[in-house]
C-alpha cells in the first residue's frame, strides 16, 4: 500500500532522506526520469511536439530535468518558462542550455503541441493562481487534442485539501513522487489529476493513511481445504412492503455474498413478500420475518435468535425503511450476535445521532455510510479524520463511500481509488454490503471491507469497457469483478 502524505509531511520526509546523506539532486534526477519514462512512449514518435512548461520552483526544476532527459532520448522538446527566468535555478537552466534547450517565455507559446507537460507549480502552492499564469493554464486546458501530463501535481491544485486555487491544469496523467497527496484524492483532485502514477524516487515515507491497490490482494487467498461448511453462513436482512424493488436490492446483496465466497446465503424478507420473492430471488435461500401491517420487518426476538444461532455474518438495512422497529433490531443484534454485523443503508438511518450502543457491541460491527448517510449519522463532515474518530468511538470498521472510499479501523486508513463515475447510482452500495458480509466470514472485517471496495471498483472499471458508462448497473459490476483471486 502506498502512503498518503500532506505537503508538509512530504517536505519533512525529503529532508530526512537528505540528512541521511542522499543528495537532493539524486532525488530530482529520479523524479525527472520517472516523468520522462511516462512521456517517452508518446513523445518519441516522428512529428510529435512536446511542450514543457516550467515554473521557478522545485517543480519547474524537475520539469527542466525531465525535458533534458527526453531531449537526450531524441524527442522534439520545447521548454517554456513561466515568470522571470532569472528566478530559476541557475544550474538547471545552464544544464538545459547545454543540452540544446533554450527556455522560451511562455507568453510566446502559440499552441499546437501534441504533448503538454505541466511543471509550473508543485505541492507548495498556497495562493490563488491569477493573471497571466491563470490565463496560460486555461489556454493549455483548451487544447483538447493534446495529451496532458502533470509533474507531481496539477498546477493550481491544493495538495492537502483538493481545492482549486483560482484555476487548475487538467491532466490526463499525473506522475507524482514518493506518495499520494490528499488533495489528489478528495474534493476536485479526482477531476483534474487524471490517472495517477506514484514514482518511487528514493524518499522514505510512512503514514497511517495508505491507498489499497491491486497488489495488496495477494495475501488474501482461500485455503485449499475450504468447503461449504467452513466458508460461512451469511444472512442478509432487508426489504419492506411499500417499496416493490426493496426485496430485489436485498437479493442483489445476497447474490454478491455468494460471489464473494459465502458457503450459504439466506435473504431475510418481510412476510408480505413471501409470494412475489419466491419467483424472483435466485440462488439464495429465503427466510420470511414477521412484519407490520404496512410491510416493515418487526422487531422479533424469536425470529432474530433463529438467525443469530446460525449466522457467521449478517448484513442488514438494504431497502428496509427507517423505523423504530429497525433500530431495536440493530441494537438487539449488536448485543447478542457474536459474528460480524454489517450495517448499511436504512440500518444507519435508523440509528442516526444515537449510535453510542455500538461501542459496547458483542458483534464485530462494520458501518457502510455514503457521504450523506455519514453526515446524518454523526453530524460531522465526511472527512478522513472524522471517519477515524467515528471508528474509534464506536469500535466499528467505518466504510465511508464516495469517489475515494475511506476504510478505517480508527488507527489505520485504507483508501480505495478503484471505480468509475458510472457507479454513482442505486444498487452499488447494496452489492458492496453483501460483498463485505461474505468476505468477513473468511477475513478480519477491516481486510474484508478493503478487499470488497477494491474489487467492486475494479469490476466496474472492467465493465465500462463493454458497456456505455451511464448504462452500468450493480449486476454488471458483479459480472466483471475478478473473484478468482480469493
Amino acid at each position: 500500500m502506498i502512503c498518503v502524505l500532506t505537503a508538509a509531511a512530504v517536505r519533512a520526509a525529503e529532508k530526512h532522506t537528505e540528512n541521511k546523506g542522499v543528495a537532493e539532486i539524486l532525488l530530482r534526477m529520479n523524479a525527472a526520469l520517472a516523468v520522462a519514462d511516462r512521456v517517452y512512449e508518446r513523445a518519441c514518435k516522428n512529428g510529435v511536439r512536446t511542450a514543457v512548461f516550467c515554473g521557478p520552483g522545485g517543480n519547474g526544476y524537475d520539469g527542466l530535468l525531465a525535458a533534458c532527459r527526453l531531449r537526450r532520448m531524441g524527442c522534439d522538446i520545447t521548454v517554456y518558462y513561466v515568470g522571470e527566468l532569472d528566478k530559476f535555478d541557475r544550474t538547471a537552466v545552464a544544464y538545459a542550455k547545454n543540452e540544446g534547450l533554450k527556455p522560451i517565455d511562455a507568453a510566446e507559446y502559440i499552441g499546437g503541441a501534441d504533448i503538454i507537460v505541466d511543471a509550473v507549480f508543485g505541492i507548495g502552492l498556497s495562493r490563488d493562481v491569477t493573471g497571466e499564469t491563470a490565463a496560460l493554464l486555461n489556454r493549455l486546458n483548451s487544447e483538447n487534442n493534446a495529451f496532458k501530463l502533470a509533474v507531481d501535481i496539477p498546477s493550481g491544485l491544493n495538495a492537502d485539501s483538493g481545492e482549486i486555487m483560482g484555476t487548475c491544469f487538467r491532466a490526463d496523467v499525473t506522475v507524482t513522487f514518493s506518495c499520494y497527496k490528499p488533495g489528489m484524492l478528495f474534493d476536485r483532485g479526482r477531476d483534474v489529476c487524471g490517472r495517477i502514477f506514484v514514482a518511487d524516487v528514493g524518499v522514505e515515507t510512512s503514514s497511517a493513511v495508505r491507498v489499497f491497490e491491486d497488489g495488496d490482494l495477494e495475501p488474501y487467498v482461500r485455503k485449499r481445504s475450504a468447503h461449504k461448511g467452513t466458508s460461512g453462513k451469511v444472512f442478509i436482512i432487508g426489504g419492506c412492503g411499500n417499496m416493490i424493488g426493496a426485496p430485489m436490492l436485498a437479493a442483489a446483496s445476497a447474490h454478491a455474498a455468494y460471489l464473494n465466497g459465502a458457503g450459504t446465503v439466506t435473504v431475510c424478507l418481510p412476510s408480505v413478500h413471501r409470494a412475489s420473492a419466491a419467483s424472483r430471488v435466485s440462488m439464495a435461500m429465503m427466510k420470511f420475518l414477521p412484519d407490520t401491517a404496512d410491510g416493515f420487518i418487526k422487531f422479533d426476538k424469536k425470529a432474530l435468535d433463529g438467525i443469530i444461532g446460525k449466522a457467521s455474518a449478517i448484513g442488514i438495512g438494504v431497502g428496509m425503511g427507517e423505523t423504530p422497529e429497525l433500530k431495536k433490531t440493530v441494537e438487539y443484534l449488536c448485543e447478542n450476535f457474536k459474528g460480524t454485523l454489517v450495517l448499511d443503508a436504512d440500518a444507519l438511518n435508523a440509528i442516526k445521532r444515537d449510535f453510542g450502543f455500538l461501542s459496547s457491541a458483542v458483534a464485530k460491527t462494520v458501518i457502510t455510510p455514503h457521504v450523506g448517510e455519514f453526515e446524518r449519522l454523526t453530524g460531522l463532515p465526511a472527512t478522513v479524520d472524522n471517519a477515524m474518530r467515528t471508528a474509534r468511538e464506536t469500535g466499528s470498521i467505518v466504510v465511508l463511500k464516495s469517489a475515494t472510499t475511506i476504510v478505517t479501523n480508527g488507527t489505520e486508513v485504507r483508501l480505495n481509488l478503484s471505480g468509475t463515475p458510472a457507479m454513482a447510482k442505486g444498487g452499488m452500495g447494496d452489492v458492496l454490503c453483501g460483498c463485505i458480509t461474505a468476505l468477513s466470514c473468511a477475513f478480519d472485517p477491516f481486510d474484508a471491507a478493503s478487499i470488497a471496495c477494491y474489487r467492486n471498483g475494479s469490476g466496474a472499471e472492467r465493465a465500462v469497457s463493454s458497456y456505455a458508462e451511464m448504462m452500468l448497473t450493480a449486476k454488471d459490476v458483479l459480472k466483471f469483478a475478478d473473484y478468482d483471486e480469493i
